[in-house]
């Protein structure tokens, strides 16, 4: 998540998210959370700056990346790299990148994700506002 707007909200879906995580077997679970011990940060090379993934999990020896968007306006410059960063990170270690949403805000990041030309996947969180 780029920017922590709703910082409650967001820590209820970390939460949530790491417990679904781990009881599916992942292991390494990290999230960009105090609770949790932080992901590290994923670079195009040593000179860039780098993002911290929200949370990030191994099953089976790929790497899974899970970005939390709460629906917020979000720039689309700035996600589509962001997002497509983390999708290669993903990618290059046999993974794949999800993004995770209440699920009333999943079609318009959907939405932006198509328009931009990406192709997440997508976890959609019900009973969450």
């Amino acid at each position: 998540m780029s920017k922590r707007g709703d910082q409650t909200l967001y820590n209820q879906i970390v939460h949530s998210v790491v417990g679904h995580l781990r009881q599916s077997g992942f292991s390494k679970v990290k999230a960009n959370c105090p609770e949790y011990t932080a992901p590290g940060k994923v670079k195009w090379d040593e000179n860039d700056e780098g993002v911290v993934p929200d949370i990030v999990g191994e099953r089976e020896g790929s790497v899974y990346v899970f970005e939390i968007e709460t629906g917020k306006v979000l720039e689309p410059e700035a996600v589509k790299n962001r997002w497509h960063l983390l999708s290669v990170h993903a990618r290059r270690f046999n993974g794949k990148f999800y993004l995770v949403t209440p699920e009333n805000t999943a079609d318009s990041l959907q939405e932006l994700a198509d328009k931009l030309d990406l192709r997440p996947e997508f976890l959609r969180l019900s009973g969450i506002a």
